[in-house]
């Protein structure tokens, strides 16, 4: 083989090389979850900028508008994250792989409006016996009116909503639990409450039934997975 051409085959297996590490380095960054990615690289909003949220992150793609995908940290469902909320990971927490709670608040100034979410998990015990989840509701929230229902493809839905006066002011809950369509005894408890920034605002406005559907769109996204963080099968347990 001449020198000419010993060099023209250097030449490309070196070109050949070089973009295979390329399609390589660009496999390892798609691959990356928002966990292992840089603050700056993400969205610049709570979720993934708070160190402990960032863990749950699915991706930084939205799944809804102005949603994305969280995973519980015992895989034990997936739930959207608002892009305007707070996670208080100082409220939030597991306990084995059993249970877990979800804290969220968001505060608005500008659109006077207000409200604090939490979510609580369980597996097997109350999650077996959701008469008695909604009967503690109920006796805790002074709720009289009957449970409302709404079913998803994931689960059925309990939940109920009133207005409390609560010294000047006014405040919106919506209360209720999601029982999981899966076998295994699985369960969603929720508490929203939601209220005007400033009461004394001309623009104080809040309806009960619009919080109430933004609620349940938030409810319905919630997929329980129906398996241990260890890959178990939960079903039949």
């Amino acid at each position: 083989m001449n020198k000419s051409k010993l060099l023209l085959v250097v030449v490309l297996s070196m070109l050949v090389g070089g973009c295979g590490q390329m399609d390589s380095s660009l496999e390892e960054e798609a691959e990356k979850t928002p966990a292992e990615m840089d603050p700056a690289d993400v969205p610049q909003i709570d979720a993934f900028q708070n160190e402990y949220s960032r863990e749950l992150m699915v991706s930084t793609e939205p799944v809804a508008e102005g949603f994305y995908l969280m995973r519980s940290k015992i895989d034990a469902f997936t739930i959207w994250f608002p892009e305007e909320a707070v996670f208080m990971d100082n409220a939030s927490g597991v306990d084995g792989d059993h249970y877990e709670k979800l804290r969220f608040a968001y505060e608005s100034e500008e659109e006077n409006r207000g409200y604090l979410v939490g979510f609580q998990y369980n597996y097997s015990g109350y999650a077996e016996r959701p008469d008695m989840i909604l009967d503690n509701l109920r006796g805790r929230w002074d709720y009289e009116e009957e449970w409302k229902e709404a079913e998803d493809e994931h689960g059925l839905t309990y939940f109920g909503s009133k207005v409390e006066d609560m010294d000047g002011y006014q405040r919106y809950v919506v209360i209720g639990y999601k029982v999981s369509s899966q076998e295994a005894p699985q369960g969603m408890e929720f508490l929203y409450i939601s209220s005007c920034v400033n009461e004394e605002a001309e623009s104080c406005q809040i309806d009960l039934a619009g919080e109430e559907e933004y609620l349940l769109q938030w409810v319905k996204s919630i997929e329980f997975s129906g398996t241990r963080r260890n890959g178990d099968e939960t079903d039949g347990e």
